[in-house]
C-alpha cells in the first residue's frame, strides 16, 4: 500500500471531480450523492436510496452483491444472512467492480459458480490473481459535520439538501488516496474499512475510487464526448457512460454490441457479455436498442431503467443465463441488423450476416437462400425463419416456459409502507404476443425487449421501476 503525495492527490481529486461534475458543481445535488452504502433494516441484503441521484452507482453494485448471492445461498436463505456476511459480499462486490475496470478485457464471471465462500471473486479466479494499481480514495477521519447528518437521518426519504460549496470544498480537500497491487489486498483493505463507505459520502468515495483505478483520461477517452460529465449537471442522475462502467469496466455511452460505424465514425459499445445485464424502457420507447451482450449477462441479475430510475431484476433460475454456442451468436449478429428490433432483416443484409457469421457468401448461394427464406419476395428476412433454416431445434436454446423472478428498488417511497422489500413475481413466456397496451405497463414493456412474450404475475405486491 502507498500513499501519494498531497499536491498529486489534490490534482487528482480536481480532474476526477470536473469529470463526474462538469466545471460547477450543484450543493443540492451533491448533498443528494452524499451517502453511504446503507443496508435496510427490514431486507438485510438490500440497500438503500436515500434520494434521487446515486442509483447509477448503487443499483450496480446490488445487483454485484445478488450475483454473489444468488451463486451460493438460496432466496429463502437471504433473511438469515447476518449483518457480518452481508458486508462481506459488498466488499466482495466493490472488489469486483474496482477489479473490472482495470482489466475489463479479461475479467468475466463465469456461471456455475459453486463457491461456499462470500469472499470468492465469482469469476473462476482468485482475487489475488488480479494485478494492480488499485486506487481508492478514503476519508481518514469523519468531516466536520456542518448539518445533521447522522445515521438516523439516512433513512428519510429526502435527505435535507443543505450542504453548501463549503462541504463540497471541505470534503475534496480531505479525501486521501491510497493504492494497492493486488485484488487481495484490495479486498482486505475494503473489508477493514468497511465503515467508511457504509457512512457518509460512501458512494462518492467509491464513484472516485473506480475512476481513479480505471483513470481519468481512460474513461474520458471511453466517453467519447470531451466536456461531458458523468452525472447530470441539471438533474443530477448518472449517464449511460457511467452506468456501463460500473457494470462493464467499460464507460462507452452506447448500449450496442461491439463496434458501430456511425457517420463514418466508429463507435465502441460493449465488447462482451458482462457479469449482470442491463434492460431499458427507453428500448420499448424506440430510443434505444440494447444490444445482445447486455441483454445475456453471465448471470440473471439485470440492472432495469426506467426513464428516471436504477433498478435491478434477478432470479435464482441459471436457466435463464444464454448459453455460448453457434446458435446464439447467430442471433446477436442478426440481432445488430435489426435495427428497430422487429425481429426481421432487410432482405439485402442476408449476405452481411452469414459474412459476420464466416457461412458462405457465394452470390449464388445468397440468392438461393433469400429465396428460400424470402419466397413471398416481401423484402425482409423473419428472425425464426432464419434460425429454423441454419440451426437444428436441438440446437437453439429457448428459455424456460416459467420462472420466478425477483425485483430491487432501492427508494423506500417506492416500496410498501416505505420499507425496502424484494418483490416476487412468476414469468410465463406465452406462444404468441402478450396482449394488452405495454406502453400502459412498466414492467412488462421493460422486460418484452429482452423476452418478447412475457407475462408476468407478482405475488406479493407489485413493484416499481422509478
Amino acid at each position: 500500500m502507498t500513499e501519494d503525495s498531497t499536491s498529486r492527490v489534490t490534482e487528482a481529486i480536481h480532474e476526477v471531480s470536473q469529470l463526474v461534475w462538469g466545471p460547477n458543481i450543484r450543493p443540492e445535488l451533491f448533498a443528494r450523492w452524499s451517502q453511504g452504502f446503507i443496508f435496510s433494516k427490514d431486507e438485510k441484503t438490500a440497500l438503500i436510496q436515500t434520494s434521487g441521484g446515486p442509483c447509477a452507482v448503487i443499483a450496480p453494485v446490488q445487483a454485484f452483491l445478488l450475483k454473489n448471492l444468488i451463486n451460493e445461498v438460496q432466496y429463502s436463505q437471504l433473511r438469515e444472512v447476518d449483518s457480518t456476511t452481508v458486508d462481506q459480499y459488498l466488499a466482495v462486490a466493490l472488489t469486483e467492480m474496482l477489479c473490472q475496470c482495470k482489466q475489463p478485457s479479461t475479467l468475466g464471471v463465469q456461471t456455475g459458480d459453486k463457491s461456499n465462500s462470500p469472499t470468492h471473486s465469482g469469476d473462476g479466479s482468485s482475487p489475488s490473481r488480479k494485478e494492480g494499481p488499485f486506487a481508492i480514495a478514503c476519508l481518514d477521519d469523519p468531516l466536520p459535520q456542518t448539518n445533521d447528518h447522522s445515521t438516523s437521518s439516512l433513512h428519510e426519504e429526502e435527505p435535507s439538501p443543505t450542504l453548501s460549496a463549503k462541504d463540497y470544498s471541505l470534503f475534496h480537500s480531505s479525501v486521501r488516496l491510497r493504492q494497492f497491487e493486488s485484488a487481495h489486498t484490495l479486498q482486505t483493505h475494503l473489508e477493514t474499512h468497511l465503515d467508511k463507505y457504509k457512512a457518509q459520502y460512501g458512494v462518492l468515495l467509491f464513484l472516485y475510487s473506480v475512476i481513479l483505478t480505471k483513470g481519468v483520461k481512460t474513461v474520458n477517452e471511453e466517453l467519447g464526448d470531451v466536456g461531458e460529465s458523468l452525472i447530470d449537471v441539471s438533474q443530477g442522475h448518472g449517464g449511460q457512460g457511467l452506468i456501463n462502467l460500473l457494470i462493464t469496466g467499460h464507460a462507452s455511452s452506447y448500449v450496442w454490441d461491439d463496434v458501430k460505424d456511425v457517420g463514418g465514425l466508429s463507435l465502441i459499445g460493449i465488447l462482451k457479455r458482462p457479469a449482470v445485464g442491463f434492460l431499458t424502457r427507453l428500448e420499448h420507447l424506440r430510443y434505444v436498442q440494447v444490444g445482445w451482450y447486455l441483454k445475456n449477462p453471465t448471470n440473471p441479475v439485470w440492472v432495469t431503467a426506467s426513464e428516471t430510475h436504477l433498478t435491478v431484476l434477478f432470479s435464482w433460475c441459471k436457466k435463464l443465463v444464454t448459453p455460448d454456442s453457434e446458435v446464439e451468436r447467430a442471433k446477436q449478429v442478426f440481432s445488430w441488423y435489426d435495427t428497430e428490433g422487429n425481429r426481421f432483416i432487410q432482405r439485402d443484409k442476408l449476405k452481411d450476416v452469414l459474412g459476420k457469421l464466416d457461412l458462405c457468401t457465394d452470390d449464388d448461394f445468397v440468392q438461393f437462400m433469400m429465396m428460400e427464406l424470402d419466397p413471398d419476395n416481401m423484402g425482409v428476412i423473419l428472425y425464426h425463419k432464419f434460425v429454423e433454416t441454419f440451426f437444428s431445434p436441438e440446437q437453439a436454446y429457448s428459455p424456460p416456459d416459467t420462472f420466478l423472478v425477483y425485483h430491487y428498488n432501492g427508494l423506500e417511497s417506492s416500496c410498501p409502507s416505505n420499507k425496502i422489500a424484494y418483490a416476487e413475481g412468476r414469468v410465463t413466456i406465452q406462444e404468441s404476443h402478450v396482449g394488452f397496451a405495454l406502453s400502459n405497463n412498466e414492467f412488462l414493456s421493460c422486460l418484452t425487449t429482452k423476452w418478447p412474450n412475457i407475462d408476468i404475475q407478482w405475488s406479493t405486491f407489485t413493484p416499481s421501476l422509478n
